[in-house]
């Protein structure tokens, strides 16, 4: 699967003052301001975190929310800067398109996916940002952003005098960063809030493909992780695939998932590892940063007798601890605002 995005408006050359991280979710937006390091600059500047609540997202008018999100914009000092943003995967409807047989055109593929769309959701597709991973010798993943949010965004760019780099759901762009780091017999998953979202993936590396892309509601702040291995075996048994070995999270760490090998088992019952990236910059202005995740124990019976073990990936972000103050996203602070701008 290759690495896509939703629309946006076209990103500068390039751009001395830096850039701006926004992260939308259901009941808040937080932005994180980062300057562009400068010749002479005797110290590095701090990153600039604001966040602000959200009216009822579901029904407030895209000016009502534009004038909220373009605030928290200026909090951070992003007035005029490029904003990379990410959707919370509440917000997000995620969908796999097979193309037709006999498609030719790409006409035929976006009418093959507002066509699974009606047929899942029982309404239209018009009022709603559709993007996929267009393909037409393979079923793709489709994800839907409701239209209004999008013109919203758009519009608290343009008061700030800003660009729209890019736009993704916050599934999208963890899979789009470590997509080619998923091994075989992986799961990758994302955690925010109370919605964890599964990728179910076949194949590995390059080869790595999403069979199905499901959000599941957590039951309670920290779920136990009987919870997390039926979730994964029903979902597994949905889609006609074994468990995985591994499941890549990111997200906040649940501390119940850490469970420490029982007494006299066998070393192969946890499976120690880490789940790594050397980031091209930080946003501090370093040259390099590394994502790492250890594993968190036993949680499955696959067929052939091994355990899952979770993965968290960690960022090295001086800006992530930063973030992790806030309440609205704190889950999104290792991946939305991990390593420089693309």
């Amino acid at each position: 699967m290759r690495k896509f995005s939703m629309p946006a408006w076209p990103a500068p050359f390039a751009t001395r003052r830096g850039h701006c991280r926004l992260a939308l979710s259901r009941g808040a937006v937080a932005v994180l301001g980062i300057d562009a390091p400068r010749f002479g600059r005797a110290r590095k500047t701090a990153p600039r975190v604001a966040e602000r609540p959200l009216a009822d997202i579901a029904t407030a008018a895209p000016d009502e929310l534009a004038a909220q999100i373009a605030t928290a914009l200026d909090e951070a000092g992003g007035k005029g800067m490029p904003v990379y943003a990410t959707f919370s995967d509440d917000l997000v409807r995620y969908f796999i398109v097979t193309p037709p047989a006999n498609s030719a055109r790409m006409h035929d593929l976006r009418a093959a996916a507002g066509l699974r769309f009606q047929m899942l959701y029982g309404e239209s597709a018009a009022a709603w940002q559709l993007v996929a991973d267009w393909q037409a010798g393979a079923p793709f993943l489709a994800c839907a952003v409701s239209q209004r949010l999008h013109t919203a965004l758009q519009l608290a760019v343009r008061t700030q005098r800003g660009c729209l780099a890019t736009v993704a759901p916050n599934f999208v762009a963890a899979w789009n960063r470590w997509r080619r780091r998923v091994a075989a017999d992986a799961w990758l998953a994302t955690l925010h809030g109370h919605t964890l979202t599964l990728g179910l993936v076949s194949g590995a590396a390059r080869h790595a493909r999403l069979a199905a892309v499901r959000n599941l509601m957590l039951p309670e702040q920290t779920p136990p992780l009987a919870w997390l291995q039926e979730q994964i075996v029903r979902a597994a048994l949905l889609d006609n695939m074994a468990p995985p070995s591994v499941l890549h999270v990111h997200g906040a760490q649940i501390d119940a998932w850490y469970v420490a090998a029982p007494v006299g088992a066998a070393p192969a019952s946890v499976t120690a590892g880490t789940s790594a990236e050397t980031s091209a910059g930080t946003s501090a202005g370093t040259s390099a940063g590394t994502s790492a995740g250890t594993s968190a124990g036993t949680i499955g019976t696959p067929a052939d007798g091994s355990g899952i073990s979770v993965r968290w990936c960690l960022t090295g972000n001086a800006a992530v601890p930063a973030l992790a103050q806030t309440t609205a996203l704190p889950a999104l602070a290792q991946l939305a605002w991990g390593g420089a701008a693309p």
